[in-house]
């Protein structure tokens, strides 16, 4: 699927938002995703589509600061674990999770780095998974830093 990457095939993948690249919500439900979230504003999601769909998607609004601004790691520390209470909940349902922000690049696999950290990989480990899932993550100015700085105040 394009635009599509997985973290763990059939339970957790990423993408850009519909801001950055026009999705079809059809499309996703078909190929299986059952719930979203959205780690931005969830600029030009169709709320009433995904209800139509019965996709169930919640917004969470990460901030996009470029580079990360000091207490950027205090509001990522405090919304993560509810942002993991959302997947869990989705995998225990078994509900593929699709993540996004506005370009699928830094928010997205960090969210992807504290799923994996959380369920037992190393910091390093998490991260060089999710840059490994999507091919580029971390490249903004001061996210390769600031991820670490966030998994770290996580652990």
């Amino acid at each position: 699927m394009k635009h599509v990457f997985w973290l763990k095939e059939g339970l957790i993948a990423g993408r850009c938002g519909p801001s950055e690249q026009t999705w079809n919500l059809q499309e996703l439900k078909s190929a299986g995703f059952s719930a979203i979230a959205s780690l931005n504003d969830a600029q030009q999601c169709d709320t009433q589509q995904m209800d139509s769909l019965a996709i169930e998607h919640q917004v969470f609004n990460l901030p996009n600061n470029v580079p990360p601004k000091p207490e950027d790691l205090a509001h990522y520390a405090k919304v993560l674990p509810s942002i993991l209470t959302f997947i869990q909940q989705q995998e225990q349902a078994n509900k593929p999770v699709l993540l996004h922000c506005k370009t699928g690049v830094n928010r997205t696999e960090l969210v992807m780095a504290y799923y994996l950290m959380v369920n037992g990989a190393a910091p390093v480990h998490a991260v060089s998974q999710a840059r490994l899932a999507s091919g580029h993550a971390f490249d903004a100015q001061g996210w390769d830093q600031f991820v670490y700085d966030v998994l770290y105040e996580l652990q």
